[in-house]
């Protein structure tokens, strides 16, 4: 588990992905899944939320938001002048980064 937590935790800028396709994602997440699966000497066709629960392992998602949330904080507590000049731009504020880091912090409940 600690190699996997150590290689496919850090997945390198993932938190400031913001074009790409659904199913390049979900490509993503299905290898992350398989990896995890084939470490843990389960067949592929296992429940993968099982296998991470288990082992106390972060899927794809979980990873995902912790490195958005981590950057984010110290974004807005920033008090370096640069950092703070980029913070209230518009290009921050209404850009697709900024759009996908509040899709993937704030989950919507529908219905």
């Amino acid at each position: 588990m600690e190699l996997f937590r150590s290689h496919c935790y850090f997945i390198f800028c993932n938190l400031l992905w913001s074009r790409f396709k659904v199913a390049t994602l979900n490509c993503l997440k299905v290898c992350h899944n398989d990896i995890l699966k084939r470490l843990l000497g389960l067949p592929r066709w296992s429940i993968s939320s099982l296998a991470f629960g288990r082992n106390g392992v972060n899927n794809l998602d979980v990873i995902r938001r912790h490195s958005v949330f981590s950057l984010k904080s110290r974004v807005e507590l920033s008090v370096n002048s640069s950092i703070i000049s980029v913070r209230q731009s518009s290009a921050y504020v209404c850009g697709p980064i900024q759009q996908r880091w509040l899709g993937l912090l704030f989950v919507h409940n529908v219905g």
